[in-house]
Parts: C-alpha cells; sequence; structure tokens
C-alpha cells in the first residue's frame, strides 16, 4: 500500500474509489444497486422513439459521474460555486442556519439536503417543502418554465444525482446545478487579501511546500486552530483528482467487524441490515488524501488494524466478500493531526514512526497572529454575505476589542463569535419592524454577547482586559440592578445612548422589556 512515502498519488495505478464505476464488465461487490440509478444511467438505456433497445454486455455498468462542486443560482443575488466535500452535507432553504441560504418566499426553511451516501454517490432529498423540488437535466430546460420539463422530486427519498443534474426548487426561479469540476477561481473569496503576520505567512509557505510533495504530513496545533481546514488546503493546492477523507479516529468502532466496515467497507447483505454496498473510508481515499483526525485518541485495536493495512500485510477485503476477492490496494496521500506531539500520545511506536516518516506543521494560536483578526472577520463576513444572505460588517472598535479577547477556542470560537453577534443583530433588527439593510454590529453587541455567553457558561472565565485576555464581565457591561433598583438616571443614560430604543436600553440594563416599561411609567418617564 502506497501512503505518501513512496509515490505520488497523482498518477496511481488505479483511479481513484469515486470513479471506478467503470463502463466493463464488473464484479466489485460495490456495484450499485439497479433501482438507484442515476439520471444519466436510465438515459443510456432507454432507446429513442422508433429505435431498437440496444444489447447490453452482460454485467454492463455505466459510469457514475461524480459532481465536484454546485452552481448556486438565486433570483437577483450573484451566482455562488460552493465546492462539495464528501464529509459535508448541504441543506438548502430560507432558514439563515442553511448552509446556502434562498431568501424567496416559494422557498421552504427547510427545502431540501444534498449528501454523500456511503455507496460513494450523491444523493438529494426533499425535506417536505411546500412547493417541491424538481430534478432535470441542464439540456432539458425549456424556454418558459423549466419546471415543465422535469420530474418532480418525492419526499423523503434519497434521489441520486450526477454532475450535469439541476434541482430547480419551488418555483424554479431557484436553482442547483451540479458540476463535474470546480471552476478555477470561482470559489466565492474577500476581493481584496490584506496583510498577514508573520507567522501566518511561514504558515502559508508550509502549506504550499506541503502541497508540492506527497510525504505524509502531520499537523500539531490546539483543538480550533484550523487543522482540518489546513489539511483540506493541502490537499486542494495538491490538485489529486481523489477525494478528501476524513477519518476521526476518536469516533471509530470498538469491534473488528464494524471498524472493517468503516476502513474497508462492506458489500449489500453482509449482515442484518446491510441494504447498500458501502465503499470504505480507505478505498474512498484512493488517489486522493486520507487525514486521520485526533490520531491521538486511536484506540489499540484501530492501531493494530491500521498498522496492518499501511503495512500491507492485513487483509482488504471489505465485510461480507467472497472468498476470491481482489482488488488492488488503495493508494492515498496521509495526512494526520493531534492536539499534543506524538510522542506524548499512547499510540504504538511503529505507528507513530510511519506517521512521523514525512513533513510537520506546527499551527500557530489565535494569540501568536492577533493582527490577522480583521482579516479573519472579513473571510467569516463574506462568507456569511454569500452563503446566508448577512450583509453585515464590524465597527473598528467591534473589531479591536476582539484583537484584545483572549480566544481559548481559537479562530472555532472566533468565527462562531463572529457568526452569532451577525445574526443576532440581524434577528433583532427584524423585531424592531426595521427594514433589512446592511447590519452594523457595534461594540456594544460584542461586549453583550460575550458577557452572556460566560455567565451561561458558569461565570466569568477570563482575567481584566489586555492583550491576549478576555475582558472581565466587570469590563463588558454595567452590574446589574434589581429592577426595582433602577434609577431615572441609569433608564435615561441608556435610552440616550440607544437613541430612545427601548428594547436595546433593556439589553444593556439586563431587564426584560415589559420591565423597563413598567419601570419607566412608575418614575415618569416618557
Amino acid at each position: 500500500m502506497t501512503t505518501g512515502d513512496d509515490e505520488s498519488p497523482s498518477t496511481p495505478s488505479r483511479p481513484s474509489r469515486s470513479r471506478t464505476y467503470q463502463a466493463v464488465p464488473s464484479t466489485s461487490p460495490f456495484a450499485p444497486d439497479a433501482d438507484l440509478d442515476t439520471h444519466n444511467e436510465r438515459l443510456m438505456r432507454e432507446p429513442r422513439p422508433g429505435e431498437a433497445p440496444p444489447e447490453e454486455p452482460r454485467g454492463w455498468e455505466a459510469p457514475y459521474r461524480e459532481p465536484k462542486a454546485l452552481l448556486v443560482q438565486r433570483e437577483g443575488i450573484e451566482d455562488l460555486t460552493v465546492p462539495l466535500y464528501p464529509d459535508r452535507s448541504y441543506v438548502f432553504g430560507r432558514a439563515p442556519e442553511s448552509t446556502v441560504v434562498f431568501p424567496h418566499d416559494a422557498v421552504s426553511r427547510q427545502h431540501g439536503r444534498l449528501s454523500f451516501r456511503e455507496d460513494q454517490r450523491w444523493v438529494y432529498r426533499e425535506l417536505n417543502s411546500k412547493n417541491g423540488s424538481f430534478l432535470g437535466r441542464t439540456d432539458e430546460q425549456g424556454p418558459v418554465d423549466a419546471r415543465l420539463h422535469f420530474q418532480r422530486v418525492g419526499p423523503s427519498r434519497d434521489q441520486v444525482l450526477e454532475a450535469g443534474d439541476v434541482v430547480l426548487l419551488g418555483n424554479g426561479k431557484s436553482r442547483i446545478t451540479l458540476l463535474a469540476e470546480v471552476p478555477p477561481g470561482a470559489v466565492a473569496a474577500p476581493l481584496v487579501r490584506k496583510e498577514v503576520s508573520s507567522v501566518t505567512a511561514q504558515l502559508e509557505r508550509s502549506i504550499e511546500r506541503c502541497a508540492r510533495h506527497h510525504l505524509p504530513v502531520f499537523l500539531l496545533g490546539k483543538s480550533g486552530t484550523g487543522k482540518t481546514f489546513i489539511a483540506r488546503d493541502i490537499h486542494t493546492r495538491s490538485g489529486v483528482e481523489g477525494n478528501f477523507v476524513i477519518l476521526n479516529c476518536g469516533r471509530l468502532p470498538q469491534d473488528t467487524a464494524a471498524l472493517t466496515s468503516e476502513l474497508l467497507g462492506h458489500v449489500k447483505g453482509a449482515y442484518t441490515g446491510a441494504s447498500l454496498s458501502r465503499v470504505g473510508k480507505l478505498y474512498s481515499a484512493n488517489g486522493g488524501t486520507l487525514f486521520l483526525d485526533e490520531v491521538e485518541f486511536l484506540s489499540s485495536l484501530a492501531q493494530d488494524f491500521l498498522v496492518d493495512v499501511l503495512e500491507g500485510t492485513g487483509s482488504l477485503a471489505p465485510l461480507g466478500a467472497p472468498p476470491d476477492f481482489r482488488e488492488p490496494p488503495p493508494r492515498f496521500r496521509l495526512i494526520s493531526a493531534s492536539k499534543v506531539p506524538l510522542r506524548q500520545t499512547a499510540l504504538r511506536p511503529d505507528l507513530t514512526q510511519r506517521l512521523a516518516t514525512g513533513d510537520f506543521i506546527i499551527l500557530p494560536t489565535l494569540e501568536e497572529r492577533h493582527e490577522d483578526i480583521p482579516h479573519l472577520v472579513e473571510v467569516f463576513l463574506h462568507r456569511l454575505k454569500v452563503e446566508q444572505q448577512y450583509d453585515a460588517e464590524l465597527t473598528r472598535e467591534a473589531i479591536t476589542f476582539l484583537q484584545k479577547a483572549s480566544w481559548p477556542g481559537q479562530i472555532r470560537e472566533l468565527e462562531s463569535t463572529v457568526r452569532t453577534v451577525v445574526a443576532r443583530e440581524a434577528a433583532q433588527q427584524e423585531l424592531e419592524g426595521l427594514a433589512r439593510h446592511r447590519t452594523l454590529v457595534t461594540l456594544e453587541s460584542v461586549r453583550t454577547y460575550l458577557e452572556q455567553r460566560e455567565r451561561g457558561f458558569g461565570g466569568p472565565v477570563s482575567e481584566p482586559a489586555q492583550r491576549g485576555t478576555r475582558p472581565s464581565v466587570e469590563a463588558l457591561a454595567p452590574v446589574r440592578k434589581r429592577p426595582g433598583d433602577l434609577t431615572g438616571e441609569d433608564i435615561r443614560r441608556a435610552l440616550e445612548k440607544h437613541e430612545g430604543n427601548k428594547t436595546r436600553a433593556s439589553v444593556e440594563l439586563r431587564v426584560a422589556l415589559n420591565t423597563l416599561k413598567a419601570r419607566m411609567k412608575a418614575l415618569g418617564i416618557e
């Protein structure tokens, strides 16, 4: 088996597992079921009017055209290209929490979901939307209403999709086209890349170096520093055709049969409930990259199994495969990640040597690159705009505050904070009946959220404000008073600060809106 230290996976002896559905007689245990054909396969079998049905070779299996990206088209909004990653699912709908938001009344809050099934096919599931989803091809779109030429997708049933398929949502003005490749430069990104810190520049050079060779790579960094993002970025830049496959080592099954199914797959009927053949993670990564996330949590059983497979001494047969099963060993680039150095883990020495025979990247913490926070915030806001239609910005004071804060959860925590304060502020605008326009997130909004979150976690967890630490609760907001202790001066100051907005004043004073109004009436404040 090749894992990257012997030979480049960009020129494997066989194509990636994602492309092994070949138009040749097949004896693979992973052959798809006849009732789960793609649109392309059905067209290949259906004769045109006046033609006799073609004679097919026995065991003929049409190639599956795996999509690599989505072209999202929404009425009145710039087109968006979204790369497809097998480890993710994509929810489409009007709700802000959707992966891609379609802000149109004809689209339901949760309209449909696209996911990667265990048989290595992308499937779309209709989520019982009001106006339905419609499936067709790019060459079947009519001049007036494309839905007339498309097939309505039944609810709660997986529909296999491939490159060239088009899904129409609702009235047909919202559409998703599945692309065979990611168009160069088509993925949404900030228009201007600002200067970055020296540690980030060094990280960028390390990523570029690893993308130019095919040795194993070990990533060391705290939780939230972006290890998965870096691993995926190395894979993308390397230009290999195979998939990027994530193996979460802390969540692997603890029994041999289930572990075999997870890593090597199983055939249909291998056990009760195995209604589909499953391609294992190792074969899914063939011709691409296998990412061992949280490798320090590998169980002893999983370590033994993985060493046997990596060394080529173990069986590569899927669970339930016939005795004469023959399949070339998968070839992939190996990237592993851990929060602790390899010698401090409980991994077998021969496994750590295998993981360490290659390149290393030490990921910096956010404290070491705090000057990058303005750029990171810009990236997060851009994603929110193109994916979820939040048009927002943070004030300079709010960004400065974020730079001085402490981030134990690293970049993940920073991104979560930005997404939350934007969503809260947009919801507040809607609550107040304000027309939807560019949302401005102020210092006070950020302060209020962080203070409430700290209290929700059970009290302050930070030290007084200085670079590298988050401001204490006392610095975030004034000391809370009981409603009966609020003075007229307290209320007038809050109202003046928020230009008479009672809702925001009540948030700052940390009382309910009705309580504030009652207190104002008692004090004779109009």
